[in-house]
């Protein structure tokens, strides 16, 4: 059986019993309310549907991550040692020199979530983003995971198939371990702060991990950079001594906040802290490097077949230049094909794609927001399956054609788990339209 035709067999068993499955997406919708898959405070936004996944489509998901983490460590090679390649960047100084300082331990990249568009019918995918710096999702995944489990959605295939998901926390804190071992070349158990700027209360996922590394007896704190101060040759919270942090506030933050973080930035300089992950994974995370990938002159380190990769599966992207009237003429003319992007920021903002506006709204995006630091970009046809809308107060179900993202988590530069968002918009993300739907792997008995 196909990865599709369990979407369509899922819509026809719905379709035959409403009553019973409209029974069981209240009961879901009550768990999710009681658990920890929280967004701002509230319970994250969700479809009562599963994304269907086979064995064949995770070891293409295997493949491919595996062959594009070794051409994005050649990038980091090169910018590591090579000033001209460095150049092309355009990173301040201060970025420079974070990036450029060794964090103690080998992995460029220790975690990230590479997002695909990915098509059951075809296996064809292109990658559309590059998260190396905060990448979250984990907790969404994992309780929406749980909570299926024992719903009516799951419970209908049990007896035809295997079904697994993915563990997100404990892995991690392994991992974070053995970052840590070979920075400090000892055994003991460190003391561990998660780091990011903080609203209010804390993110459910960081409580999370929080409980994950106390399971594994690291003390834990969740902390804010602003909270830190090095003294005395160690980086503290309060008195807590901090070994070891998890670092979820994002790189640009940092920078345009040197000074209120100007503890974390000085303690990491000096190596008195092992930082996990290292700033150096910006390389990879601003979407320059899609630019750069498909720049041969710039990156004659490819070999073909990299190349080759690189122009099946990630879309043409060019650095925008306002001031090169060709480029800009080109934009207006082929806006329905064209997406702009700014080349360092999160959860879809600023990203722009061309068919959902007028020429004249285009035209003004490209001279109110595109003026500096961003990206033109081909658009990718999003894949879309027909995916289940239930209605709360009415037993009522309707399927709609949804385009869907999917992210792979990828800790220590192997695939460990699957996080997928979908929605009816073009864009998908936290600042639009958006839900979580929860993954599992379906192998027949």
């Amino acid at each position: 059986m196909q990865t599709r035709e369990l979407f369509d067999g899922y819509k026809a068993r719905i379709l035959k019993d409403k009553a019973l499955y409209h029974a069981s997406y209240k009961q879901v919708l009550e768990e999710v309310a009681n658990s920890t898959a929280q967004y701002k405070g509230k319970p994250v936004e969700f479809l009562y549907q599963p994304m269907f996944l086979k064995d064949e489509d995770y070891q293409r998901f295997d493949r491919l991550t595996s062959e594009l983490y070794s051409i994005l460590n050649k990038v980091i090679k090169q910018y590591l040692e090579d000033v001209s390649f460095r150049r092309h960047f355009g990173f301040s100084p201060l970025l420079e020199t974070l990036i450029l300082k060794d964090p103690g331990y080998s992995t460029a990249v220790p975690i990230g979530r590479f997002d695909i568009f990915y098509h059951y019918d075809t296996g064809s995918f292109q990658f559309c983003e590059l998260n190396a710096d905060g990448s979250s999702g984990m907790v969404e995944q994992q309780e929406l995971a749980r909570i299926f489990k024992s719903s009516t959605a799951l419970k209908a295939y049990e007896s035809e198939y295997s079904i697994r998901d993915f563990e997100l926390f404990d892995s991690w804190v392994q991992i974070l371990q053995d970052k840590y071992r070979e920075f400090s070349g000892s055994d003991d158990k460190p003391q561990v702060a998660i780091v990011d700027w903080l609203q209010a209360e804390p993110p459910s996922e960081f409580l999370e991990f929080s409980s994950a590394f106390e399971r594994d007896g690291c003390k834990a704190v969740i902390a804010d950079p602003r909270w830190l101060e090095y003294r005395e040759g160690s980086l503290y919270y309060k008195d807590f001594r901090i070994d070891c942090i998890y670092r979820r506030a994002v790189t640009w933050e940092i920078i345009e906040r040197e000074q209120e973080a100007r503890a974390f930035i000085d303690a990491y300089l000096d190596g008195a802290v092992c930082v996990v992950g290292p700033l150096r994974s910006q390389v990879i995370h601003n979407k320059i490097v899609f630019a750069l990938l498909h720049d041969e002159e710039k990156t004659p380190f490819l070999t073909e077949e990299e190349r080759e990769f690189v122009r099946r599966h990630i879309p043409y992207t060019k650095i925008f230049d306002i001031n090169d009237k060709a480029l800009v003429d080109y934009t207006i003319q082929n806006k329905n094909s064209l997406v702009l992007k700014p080349m360092d920021k999160y959860a879809s903002k600023g990203v722009r794609i061309g068919e959902d506006y007028s020429i004249e709204e285009w035209k003004s995006i490209i001279q109110t927001e595109a003026k500096e630091e961003y990206l033109l970009q081909e658009f990718c046809r999003v894949p879309k399956v027909s995916m289940a809308f239930f209605n709360q107060e009415e037993q009522a179900v309707e399927f709609k054609d949804s385009n869907y993202i999917i992210g792979l988590f990828m800790y220590d530069g192997r695939l460990q788990g699957v996080y997928t968002r979908t929605g009816t918009k073009n864009i998908i993300g936290s600042i639009v339209e958006c839900f979580t739907v929860p993954n599992f792997i379906f192998s027949e008995k």
